[in-house]
């Protein structure tokens, strides 16, 4: 490991992460995972001085476990500031994924429903178009309201936000572009207005709900709702390169109204927090039930192409055979992403202050160099349970179908071979592999699922018949089935 590798694993062991019950070993100091992370880490360093990226930081997690942190660049090309783990970015649409969240734990506090329509929060809520419906906090919540992408205001081009009041008056001018629930249109106006619908219900204004219902129980210190003061350490955003090679400081701009949609601030210490909080099993380290986090990461609305999906202010999609949630997010010269697989609890935060700093990048490569290291090293190591006798189970076996499956011992293991029409193309891929459950048993496992498979033997030690769930297989040789469809003979 280099010198510059264990600073980092130092740093990241004195860092408070409100993990509770600390590993004997920090995975980061692990071997196979160090390796990888020192790979991620010159792979990193690479992309950013090959795209000539101001400033990039990255965290990654397991579950409440910080694995590592780092800042790559510097946070402000003037001053020559680095940008580091503690280094604060605009945080965009990410914001998104909090007021998701204040808003399911008001639902769970039985402040709200789902189904419950905006105007019972919002009073002045009756956009044109409304005939196929009202749309509800769950359409909000899962981009399928209808409404425009943005509120009547030409913000994104005078840099000039709305107030609160401001978007709720123009609503007056705007309509619905299809009846709730029909379709999906991404919509910052929706989310601005669930930002509304969360401090209606809650009572408070929408800062203060966010700083109360999550930046205080996760002890989120350095996330901002509002513009972060000067003393945080904000990145200097930057636009895109000119033709010589100079980058535009990015102006400072204040969501106002949008801020449940987009004004949010944080560092990737912070942000790890708070997707470790949608990882966890632990009731204590939670912000919602573990039944409502999993209702959040499900997919609530496909797309057409079958390529992604929305859940509850979180974005699904497939990388590499994983499903990952998370969310994107951009303003003001600072790109982010936030990416987690709730299937192995590996989470990954990366935020960057230029407008092509491509985070989605980052987070795909250390799913792809770090993630399987980390599962890796944290898989139970397996207990193989040694076949006895396996012989006596392999034969052909029928149901009253005259369905036939047979059991054969392939490189000293039971397997499954069912005769498929057509016969598969991929015959290993066909087969089911059996488990024992004990040494010298008759209970097997299929493959690496739940269900079991069980050989009833006859006192002279054959197979008298297979059970697998509810129904039974017979040997090729049972004899005819009577009525209860038993062997009438043997």
């Amino acid at each position: 490991m280099s010198k510059a590798a264990r600073a980092t694993v130092m740093l990241l062991a004195a860092l408070s992460f409100r993990a509770g019950g600390a590993r004997a070993a920090p995975l980061a100091e692990r071997p196979e995972i160090a390796s990888r992370l020192e790979l991620y880490r010159l792979w990193a360093e690479d992309q950013r001085a090959f795209f000539a990226q101001p400033g990039v930081s990255i965290a990654i997690v397991y579950d409440q476990e910080l694995v590592w942190a780092r800042g790559l660049g510097l946070a402000d090309l003037e001053t020559g500031r680095p940008a580091t783990a503690e280094t604060v970015y605009r945080l965009g649409s990410i914001s998104k994924t909090f007021t998701a969240t204040a808003l399911l734990q008001l639902r769970d506090a039985g402040r709200l429903r789902l189904e419950d329509p905006v105007s019972r929060f919002l009073p002045g809520f009756h956009p044109k178009g409304g005939e196929g419906g009202e749309v509800t906090v769950w359409n909000l919540l899962t981009h399928t309201s209808g409404l425009p992408r943005d509120a009547a205001f030409p913000y994104w081009t005078s840099r000039s936000f709305p107030t609160e009041e401001q978007i709720q008056a123009g609503l007056e001018g705007q309509e619905l572009q299809f009846p709730p629930g029909s379709d999906y249109q991404y919509s910052n106006l929706g989310l601005a207005l669930a930002g509304e619908v969360a401090a209606a219900a809650a009572g408070q204004p929408y800062p203060e709900v966010i700083r109360r219902q999550i930046l205080a129980p996760l002890g989120l210190a350095h996330t901002f709702v509002e513009l972060p003061p000067a003393s945080a350490g904000l990145a200097q955003g930057y636009l895109p390169r000119r033709a010589d090679g100079s980058r535009p400081r990015a102006p400072e701009t204040d969501a106002r109204g949008l801020t449940p949609a987009a004004n949010l601030s944080s560092n990737v210490l912070d942000l790890a927090r708070f997707v470790s909080a949608q990882l966890s099993g632990s009731a204590e380290r939670r912000l919602l039930a573990a039944a409502t986090l999993r209702e959040m990461q499900r997919v609530q609305f496909l797309a057409k192409d079958w390529g992604s999906g929305r859940g509850l202010g979180f974005l699904l999609w497939r990388q590499g055979g994983r499903t990952l949630v998370g969310h994107g997010g951009w303003v003001a010269g600072h790109r982010a992403q936030i990416a987690f697989d709730p299937a192995t609890k590996v989470g990954v935060v990366v935020l960057t202050n230029s407008d092509e700093g491509g985070p989605a990048e980052y987070v795909k490569k250390a799913f792809e160099l770090v993630a399987p290291a980390i599962e890796k090293a944290l898989a139970p190591a397996p207990k193989p349970v040694p076949l006895v006798a396996p012989e006596r189970f392999v034969g052909t076996y029928h149901n009253p179908w005259g369905e036939e499956t047979e059991v054969l011992l392939l490189d000293g293991e039971l397997v499954l071979y069912d005769h498929a029409e057509p016969p598969a193309a991929d015959v290993e891929a066909a087969l089911t592999h059996l488990a024992p459950e004990s040494e010298g048993g008759t209970v097997f496992r299929l493959g690496a699922g739940p269900r079991k498979l069980v050989f009833e033997m006859r006192p002279d030690g054959k197979v008298a018949r297979i059970r697998l769930d509810e129904n039974y297989l017979y040997p090729a040789d049972c004899g005819a089935l009577g009525p209860d469809l038993q062997c009438t003979a043997h």
